[in-house]
């Protein structure tokens, strides 16, 4: 009966390396690395959205400290960098001119800043989309720094989360409930 069982075991040993050697491995299972980053901008593009829809329109001018930037300063400042990054040091190309829009008016209205904000987004969306995986393994010198594309969105990306965190005590402060993050 021994000699049956370690057939049977070698055979089923057998069996399953087969079935192991046959599956994609992780890394063809990997989303590529556009869907994934398309994936997260469009989450924090939901996400910058659903704070300026938290915050009231009163709010927009309001600082924490002296010092520090006015919640719609904070907003504008998260989206124009956002746009900075991944025109310049992923696409290679200026943020288009008819996004710039007058301080004046939309730091002080909050449909206006979430229009704004809305554009910058689509503009980082939009051009990221029409890039390949292989376009952005090149590296890109900007801001003093080399780093493949893919970094410098990561950086902006990271940037964009980092700063919009900062906004959560500017809505507690004033009475506000921030939207929860959620990873969809």
């Amino acid at each position: 009966m021994a000699v049956a069982g370690d057939r049977v075991s070698w055979a089923v040993r057998r069996l399953l390396l087969l079935i192991a050697l046959s599956l994609p491995s992780l890394s063809q299972a990997q989303a590529p690395a556009r869907l994934s980053l398309l994936d997260a901008w469009t989450h924090q593009h939901k996400h910058i959205l659903a704070v300026i829809d938290s915050a009231t329109p009163e709010m927009l001018g309001f600082r924490t400290t002296k010092g520090v930037r006015t919640f719609a300063e904070q907003i504008d400042h998260i989206a124009i960098v956002a746009a900075t990054i991944v025109g310049r040091a992923v696409v290679g190309v200026s943020v288009p001119k008819e996004l710039a829009g007058d301080t004046a008016a939309y730091l002080h209205d909050r449909a206006k800043l979430r229009a704004r904000a809305d554009q910058y987004y689509n503009f980082v969306i939009t051009s990221l989309a029409g890039l390949t995986d292989d376009q952005l393994i090149a590296d890109q010198t900007f801001a003093g720094g080399t780093m493949p594309k893919w970094r410098w969105n990561l950086t902006a990306l990271q940037h964009s989360a980092w700063t919009l965190g900062q906004l959560v005590p500017y809505l507690r402060i004033n009475n506000r409930i921030p939207p929860p993050f959620t990873p969809f």
